[in-house]
């Protein structure tokens, strides 16, 4: 019995843990950007067909894996957040749109820090396609590392002037 304990627990240490991840939205306070104000509605689309598991790190036989459709609702949830904080109306089914899809995810374990980028693909209703990176670094954990790349791909977003001047006429 001893000895078939020993070979599950080595077996278990060889094979690691496989982790499931989605980002917070509330994990961070958001970048700064450059304020403006809107009382125009808009609806958050989330275009990312993905609907299996992609693996975006690994590390000492751990692998963590992210549905990139769920990191887009995420994006989608701070962004909602962000533009209701500044006086639009989020809603389904508006003529005024950002179709939003995140398009990648890497994360990487360095020696005393974690760091996760993603790419996110944005399309305003009247066409303009942007893709914007959010490159976040933490000492803490690869969670805390993806919330912020989600949220600073959504910061970056906000501080593009074109967006800002779509979203405001």
């Amino acid at each position: 019995m001893k000895r078939l304990l020993q070979i599950f627990a080595v077996l278990f240490f060889l094979a690691g843990c496989s982790h499931h991840y989605k980002p917070e939205s509330a994990t961070f306070t958001f970048d700064s950007i450059t304020e403006f104000s809107s009382n125009k509605s808009i609806s958050l689309v989330n275009t990312n067909p993905a609907t299996g598991d992609v693996l975006f790190a690994e590390q000492a036989g751990s692998t963590f894996h992210g549905n990139y459709r769920e990191w887009t609702d995420t994006a989608i949830d701070i962004t909602k957040r962000e533009l209701a904080a500044r006086g639009m109306n989020v809603a389904d089914n508006k003529q005024k749109s950002l179709k939003m899809s995140v398009e990648t995810v890497h994360a990487e374990f360095g020696f005393f820090v974690i760091q996760c980028i993603v790419t996110m693909k944005v399309e305003t209703g009247d066409g303009l396609v942007k893709t914007y990176t959010g490159d976040n670094r933490s000492p803490a954990s690869i969670f805390r590392a993806a919330d912020g790349a989600v949220m600073r791909a959504v910061a970056e977003m906000l501080r593009d002037q074109e967006i800002v001047s779509y979203l405001k006429k």
